[in-house]
C-alpha cells in the first residue's frame, strides 16, 4: 500500500456525499477526483473553479449531456466519454435519469484542498474536469502517468459520469466511500483499450489483485486508490452477473464491501 506521506500528497478520487441526513467531511482517496455536495459553504465557483472559457454547453448528439468546453475537440472528447460511461451502465439496466451537466475546466480545486482531476458536483447533476494539459502534473509518480495520457484521459472523463449516473439512480445512500467507487473504477477499467488496461493491471502483484474473499474497504481506497481500482475490475469482471453487483450497491451495502469503520 500506499505510504501515508504518499497518500496526503495524492489525496483524490473521493467521495463527499450527503447521507442520512448529514454530510460528510471531505475524504478524499488517493488520486485526485472527487464527488462533492456543493452546499457546503467552502464552496466558492469563483475561487474554487476556474471555467476554461465561458462558453454556453452545447448537448451531446444522442444522449442528455451537455457539454462546456473551450475547443470543440475537447466537447467531442467528452461526448464520446460520457456516451461511452452511458451505454455501459444501461447495459446493467441502469439509465441516465436527467440530463447530465459534463465541464472541461482549467482548473479544478477540491474545496479542502488543492487542484484536483475531476469532481462531480451532486447538487447540481454536473461532472467538472481539469483540462487534459494539467493532468501529467496531476498522476505524477502514479501508475496512471504510466498510460498514455489521451486514453487515461478518457477514462477519467467515465469514471465522473458513472458516478453521475449511478447517483441519479441511487435508492438508498452506501456508508462507505469503497461502494461508490467500485463502479467508477470498474467501469473506467473497462473502458480502456486492452493493452493499456493490461499495463495498468500488471503495476500491481498479480495475486493481490486476483479476485477473492477479502473485502474492499475505505483503507485500502484511502491508501492505495489505484490497486483498490485493480482490484475493482477484477473482481467485476470474474463475477458471473457484474451487473448485479452494481444493481445491489444502488440499494445499498454489499458483501463485498466491508462497513465503514
Amino acid at each position: 500500500m500506499s505510504s501515508l506521506s504518499q497518500w496526503s500528497i495524492l489525496a483524490a478520487f473521493c467521495l463527499l456525499c450527503s447521507q442520512q441526513g448529514q454530510a460528510q467531511s471531505a475524504a478524499c482517496g488517493g488520486d485526485r477526483a472527487c464527488v462533492a455536495d456543493r452546499s457546503k459553504a467552502a464552496w466558492s465557483d469563483g475561487a474554487r473553479i476556474k471555467l476554461a472559457s465561458p462558453i454556453v454547453p452545447q448537448r451531446c448528439p444522442g444522449t442528455a449531456v451537455d457539454v462546456t468546453a473551450a475547443s470543440l475537440e475537447e466537447r467531442q472528447l467528452a461526448c464520446s466519454a460520457a456516451k461511452d460511461a452511458i451505454e455501459r451502465l444501461a447495459r446493467c439496466g441502469i439509465s441516465l435519469r436527467r440530463p447530465l451537466s459534463v465541464q472541461i475546466m482549467s482548473e479544478v480545486r477540491h474545496p479542502f484542498s488543492g487542484p484536483i482531476l475531476g469532481l462531480l458536483d451532486t447538487k447540481q447533476e454536473r461532472v467538472l474536469v481539469t483540462q487534459e494539459a494539467n493532468v501529467p502534473s496531476l498522476v505524477k509518480d502514479t501508475p496512471y502517468a504510466k498510460l498514455p495520457l489521451r486514453d487515461f484521459y478518457r477514462s477519467l472523463i467515465i469514471h465522473e459520469v458513472v458516478h453521475g449516473v449511478m447517483h441519479q439512480n441511487l435508492k438508498r445512500a452506501a456508508t462507505t466511500h469503497a461502494a461508490y467507487e467500485y463502479p467508477a473504477y470498474a467501469l473506467q477499467l473497462e473502458s480502456l483499450v486492452p493493452d493499456v488496461r493490461e499495463s495498468f493491471l500488471q503495476a500491481f502483484d498479480q495475486t493481490a489483485i486476483k479476485p477473492d474473499s477479502t473485502p474492499f474497504s475505505d483503507v485500502i481506497l484511502f491508501f492505495d486508490p489505484y490497486f483498490f481500482a485493480a482490484r475493482a475490475y477484477r473482481h467485476f469482471k470474474a463475477s458471473r452477473d457484474g451487473c448485479a453487483h452494481l444493481a445491489a450497491l444502488l440499494e445499498g451495502e454489499v458483501p463485498f464491501i466491508a462497513p465503514q469503520m
